[in-house]
């Protein structure tokens, strides 16, 4: 089983006068950081092994945990619940140095010290196996080059994964689509997730010999992702068709509240002792796609720069159902204004703090101009159909199950079966009568 650690012997670690623990200082563990400040978790591991007198495999994977701001304070808490109190951990330029109490060097303490590196490693694997879920994966109803059954990818968004589209599949598929999913960790860049989301398109197009275009459907972030395929310069012409379900194509100032959700689910974690679930958070980056999703970011103005692809038939589907009343809106606006002629520096605060931005923010959660995470005016694409608004949420447009247990009706579902292309019969052979003998 991986993680059984070997105590190194003859390593000279008890001479005839050793010092004492009590006293001694520190063993310092320096593991250095990449130019992002991040640190690979498994080199972390067999240094902090074997400046302890330990032995131990290279933990598989490649997980970096990034040591900035809140990720950073969220890394060093994980590290520090697995490895215990005694063991302190800091953040110098271009390294992580860990600082362990010798008494852990101890005879009568080493058992406890060798569970902890073992606990740590084995977290590092876990990970790396829960990773294997990412990429391209077909369900049965794929059926590569088959004419009659048109293949559909489905690319969910963030704190979502392709379970998310769980109660869409069954009536693409009864319908005569195949489906392929498209998992990712949305955390990470948007500029790393697409180059990786081009990267795996194209490599399981090639290992299937898959020759006929594809439709597309992403849902919020996912429709980033797919639009930077679709408009690259050196792809994205063996797509038929680009369908956008609540997709942020104008960004959401509620992006911003991603990196403190994700620290909070990761303390949240650490807090019942679920240091995995911890390391799952880090492992994906921490909100570092929420700062691409917000209006303006530099990410959005190169993507919203180029052109729509040719021969690719668009579609917005944006939903109206906000969870703020239109009368609790206006409450709020009329405060915000109040506060904001205010003189003196109660007015300089509000004016700062408010912003000018606040009606389109309240735009995003307003029953009748937004879903509750996106605005209907900020799903518009130029050179796009205008959105086609239903009066359902964020969640409730592909009734993700997060929210919803049971099928139900989907709410896109309609528009999807009119957009999509058709299934087609199987063609007849030559001199068929289409009779059976």
């Amino acid at each position: 089983m991986f993680g059984t650690l070997a105590i190194v012997t003859g390593l000279c670690l008890f001479a005839s006068d050793p010092p004492d623990p009590a006293t001694a200082e520190p063993i310092r563990i320096v593991v250095p950081t990449t130019a992002s400040s991040e640190v690979d978790l498994a080199e972390f591991v067999v240094r902090a092994a074997k400046a302890t007198g330990l032995e131990i495999d290279r933990p598989p994977g490649n997980l970096k945990l990034s040591l900035n701001g809140l990720a950073g304070t969220l890394s060093r808490k994980m590290l520090e619940a697995t490895l215990g109190d005694d063991v302190k951990i800091n953040v110098e330029p271009k390294a992580l140095v860990i600082l362990v109490d010798r008494a852990l060097t101890t005879p009568g303490r080493r058992p406890e010290w060798a569970r902890r590196i073992g606990e740590l490693a084995a977290k590092c694997e876990a990970e790396a196996r829960r990773r294997l879920q990412y990429g391209m994966h077909a369900l049965k109803s794929y059926q590569p080059n088959d004419p009659s059954k048109p293949t559909i990818c489905l690319v969910h968004g963030v704190n979502s994964s392709s379970y998310g589209f769980v109660h869409m599949i069954p009536w693409l598929e009864n319908a005569g689509y195949g489906i392929v999913v498209y998992d990712f960790p949305y955390n990470r860049s948007l500029e790393e997730s697409c180059r990786v989301f081009a990267r795996d398109w194209l490599t399981f197009r090639r290992e299937r010999g898959e020759k006929q275009a594809w439709s597309i459907v992403g849902h919020s972030m996912g429709t980033l992702l797919a639009r930077d395929y679709v408009e690259g310069e050196s792809h994205g012409r063996d797509v038929d068709a680009l369908i956008m379900v609540a997709p942020v194509n104008q960004g959401s100032h509620l992006a911003r509240t991603q990196t403190v959700l994700q620290l909070f689910k990761g303390l949240e974690a650490l807090n019942g002792k679920r240091p995995s679930d911890a390391l799952a958070h880090l492992g994906d980056g921490l909100g570092e796609a929420a700062s691409d999703m917000v209006p303006g970011s530099r990410f959005l103005k190169t993507l919203n720069g180029r052109g729509r692809r040719e021969g690719v038939a668009y579609h917005i589907i944006a939903g109206d159902s906000g969870i703020l009343p239109v009368a609790a809106r206006k409450q709020i606006e009329d405060q915000a204004n109040l506060a904001r002629s205010q003189s003196g520096m109660f007015g300089v605060l509000a004016r700062k703090t408010i912003g000018d931005d606040l009606s389109d923010r309240l735009d995003e959660v307003t029953d009748g101009t937004g879903d509750g995470c996106v605005s209907v005016s900020r799903t518009k694409l130029a050179g796009a159909p205008e959105p086609v608004v239903l009066h359902a949420n964020h969640a409730e447009l592909i009734r993700a199950p997060l929210l919803f247990k049971d099928p139900g009706p989907v709410a896109c579902m309609s528009y999807l079966l009119k957009w999509l292309p058709a299934p087609r019969a199987p063609e007849k052979p030559p001199g068929s009568t289409g009779r059976r003998n």
